[in-house]
């Protein structure tokens, strides 16, 4: 299984760079401006497997993408990232196993569907409801085992929510998925579920810098 994850160190002194971290939308173009251009983003972020997830360093900010053929950061503007760095991780999944121990982190978009009951109850409940605090870490739980992990230790952090405008003037869409970094440790109880997980990303927003699950081994006595 070939999958590359590729670092790239933004300049966010940049203007560019800094609207469109604040736009998830145009930075979903941004992305997928790596990989060769297909007449339909989301079409082609699948059929390349891209996923995506934005870190803040301090003033600066690093893109991390997933994807299953190499990025091409020479498709950017010149300058816009200061530094990039690729590798296959490929030989990472296949040496899954059941019972290692690794830490991982994910930015993740937890939310509920209300029953069509519930929604008749409370008529002005959204479709989709944004979970916060323990709701949000029991969602995490959930998904997490579904992904083969058994969680160990757990950290979550508010983010601010993925927002942008997709399309133009009158039949533009509003984007907006609310965000949680869940970061710690676990142990794999089943490695092809993980696998799964890591390729084709957890929860909604996958689009938008959601869904993104990142590992790394444990050494002994960690």
């Amino acid at each position: 299984m070939t999958t590359w994850l590729t670092r790239l160190t933004l300049d966010a002194s940049r203007i560019d760079v800094r609207e469109e971290l604040r736009n998830a939308v145009a930075m979903h173009r941004r992305v997928m401006s790596l990989f060769p251009d297909l007449s339909e983003l989301d079409g082609a972020r699948r059929h390349f497997g891209v996923l995506h997830r934005v870190e803040q360093v301090g003033r600066g900010a690093i893109l991390m993408v997933q994807s299953s053929r190499e990025a091409a950061p020479e498709r950017l503007p010149a300058g816009y990232a200061v530094d990039s760095a690729s590798r296959d991780i490929g030989p990472l999944l296949d040496a899954l196993a059941h019972g290692r121990r690794l830490s991982y982190r994910c930015d993740a978009n937890p939310v509920r569907r209300p029953s069509s009951t519930t929604r008749e109850v409370y008529r002005n409940l959204p479709s989709v409801v944004a979970l916060h605090g323990r709701h949000a870490d029991d969602w995490w739980y959930r998904r997490a085992g579904l992904a083969g992990l058994k969680i160990h230790t757990h950290l979550s952090h508010p983010l601010d929510a993925a927002v942008g405008r997709r399309g133009k003037g009158r039949d533009a869409q509003r984007v907006r998925h609310h965000r949680v970094r869940f970061e710690g440790t676990a142990e794999i109880v089943d490695p092809d579920a993980l696998r799964a997980a890591m390729t084709g990303g957890i929860g909604r927003g996958r689009a938008y810098g959601c869904g993104l699950l990142t590992i790394a081994p444990l050494r002994a006595g960690e």
